[in-house]
């Protein structure tokens, strides 16, 4: 593994310069940092997230011990300390993300994780080096499709045989926000073809769980059940081990 502190620079390119521009309006958008704060709402779908996302590996059989695990387009959440839960023997977690101000946050709100500022096109990883690859909601954020291809292809690249990439992402058009395009499944299993892989619905429809979660845990809990109502998809694939 390179030194995981070291801003590993990227070649700016024109997509690159529109979700920094992107991400500047979100952060100067209050509603926006509003809708996204610590809720009881965003707390329920991180945590119904979580548990699917856990429950995956284990149907997987996935072992993290010893693995380096990455989180793809971090933020200042370092949502993938989650993996712990599941894999007490991580290695550690590094967090890469496009804006290296997002990722002071990170470092201050999570010492125990590394952090590179990086394209994620371009990871500065060996070879089948990483236990796990995740991300979530950073896929959508790019609309270049060759800037997508880059990314699978750095992804399969830095997994070790067994790995697992795990992606959670929007599989509906946001008609609130036209700076994202949705993952598909077809898209994923297109970029991981040959993999073991699962793919499941999950996470209703944000804006009606913030509607309804200060009336009715309950309710949200009901609607969920509803496919056509979950506008998210959880895409887990292992890299296969030869000779298995």
């Amino acid at each position: 593994m390179p030194d995981p502190t070291l801003d590993a620079g990227h070649a700016e390119t024109k997509e690159h310069r529109r979700i920094r521009e992107v991400y500047a309006g979100y952060e100067a958008d209050q509603r926006g940092r509003t809708i996204w704060a610590d809720t009881p709402a965003s707390r329920y779908m991180r945590e119904r997230k979580w548990r699917v996302i856990l429950g995956a590996l284990t149907a997987h059989r996935v072992s993290l011990e010893n693995a380096w695990c990455v989180e793809l387009g971090s933020g200042a959440t370092g949502d993938a300390t989650r993996l712990r839960e599941y894999g007490k023997t991580t290695r550690g977690i590094v967090a890469f993300d496009l804006l290296p101000e997002r990722l002071s946050e990170t470092r201050q709100l999570n010492p125990g994780i590394a952090v590179v500022a990086a394209d994620a096109a371009r990871m500065p990883l060996p070879d089948g080096s990483i236990g796990v690859v995740y991300q979530s909601t950073m896929l959508s954020s790019v609309l270049d499709p060759a800037l997508r291809a880059g990314m699978f292809a750095e992804i399969r690249r830095v997994l070790k045989d067994g790995g697992v990439f795990i992606s959670y992402d929007t599989r509906y058009p946001n008609p609130w926000n036209r700076h994202t395009r949705p993952v598909s499944s077809s898209e994923l299993m297109g970029a991981f073809a040959g993999w073991p892989h699962t793919a499941t619905s999950l996470t209703m429809i944000p804006q009606i769980v913030r509607l309804l979660m200060p009336i009715s845990t309950t309710a949200c809990r009901l609607l969920e059940t509803l496919p056509p109502l979950r506008s998210h998809l959880l895409f887990v694939a292992c890299r296969p081990t030869p000779g298995r």
